[in-house]
């Protein structure tokens, strides 16, 4: 039998609940610990998931030093992902943290090389490169079955009336539409296209904040292949990627949870399903799981060096 992984979470807003639903679904994983500023924030949490009320502490500190806990979800708001992750890493617990790993480049180097001098796992939530859609698309792209690869086009973009009090209007908070949603495009781009750009376009609209409330992008690749994203907090759009190679197209509707894939070869056009075993959660946790009863430092599929490259493209697009 596998070793029954031990998870505790910090931050307990709406994601850290569909994870919670997720890990409490998964054979030989548990739930065992939550942390929230207050105490009985984390009690009202922790009873919906059946954690005992002793685990469900009212500070951060408390969680990390629990002798229980083998690895940490952080979901908290973004300006707070490079301090929570470094106090895990300290205290030896390893961490999957919420997307985006930090606010920039050289904090995401600080976590990670934390995370090396501690010899703890690291990983950043990009949930949608474990989705069983998107590791098809993977397959279809490294095997050449559309051919080469030379435009990927992807959007991720939701309404939000206006509140300078929201933490995505916040720029205290690393609010925005780039670091909330247009990462989501951004990453899913580098990782089919295999790295890093060699140029960086961009358009980013600011709002009365100062956070950028959509934000598009051109990311250059040699020989002419591209990636083209959109991101925003102000427009719904479609969610959409589409992957274009010289021999055929893969488009996945709603791609940052995907479960469809529509695939156009030789003018004709084939749907497959992908459907989540729970809530789409489950995939990166197993990465995790797996990862941790392996005795892995990192991730093969969001490793170190690819949040850093992430990191670094997003940068460029805010100057």
């Amino acid at each position: 039998m596998a070793k029954k992984i031990r998870w505790g979470i910090i931050g307990l807003g709406n994601i850290a609940n569909k994870f919670a639903q997720a890990v409490t679904k998964m054979q030989n994983t548990e739930l065992v610990a939550v942390a929230s500023r207050t105490k009985e924030k984390s009690e009202h949490f922790g009873n919906n998931y059946g954690v005992a009320k002793e685990k469900c502490y009212g500070t951060y500190e408390e969680i990390v030093k629990d002798n229980d806990v083998d690895v940490i979800y952080i979901a908290v708001p973004h300006s707070m992902h490079k301090e929570l992750s470094i106090l895990c890493l300290k205290n030896k617990k390893a961490v999957l943290c919420e997307k985006p790993v930090t606010l920039n480049e050289e904090e995401a180097v600080e976590v990670i090389n934390c995370a090396k001098e501690n010899e703890t796992f690291f990983m950043e939530a990009m949930k949608t490169r474990f989705l069983p859609v998107h590791k098809e698309v993977k397959r279809m792209v490294e095997d050449g079955e559309i051919g080469e690869v030379r435009l990927i086009q992807a959007d991720f973009g939701f309404y939000t009336e206006f509140d300078e009090k929201n933490r995505l209007f916040d720029p205290k908070l690393g609010g925005g539409a780039l670091l909330d949603v247009g990462i989501y495009p951004i990453s899913y781009g580098t990782w089919l296209m295999g790295g890093e750009p060699v140029d960086v376009k961009s358009n980013v609209f600011i709002g009365k904040t100062g956070v950028d409330e959509n934000v598009s992008a051109i990311l250059s690749y040699e020989n002419g292949r591209e990636v083209n994203t959109y991101g925003a907090i102000n427009l719904n759009t479609v969610r959409e990627a589409n992957i274009v190679g010289t021999k055929g197209t893969l488009r996945v509707p709603r791609f940052s949870s995907g479960e469809k894939l529509i695939i156009n070869m030789n003018g004709k056009e084939e749907v497959k399903e992908f459907p989540f075993a729970i809530n789409g959660f489950e995939y990166q946790i197993e990465e995790v799981n797996t990862a941790l009863r392996n005795g892995k430092l990192e991730s093969e599929i969001m490793s170190w060096n690819e949040s850093i490259t992430v990191m670094r493209t997003l940068d460029k697009i805010k100057k």
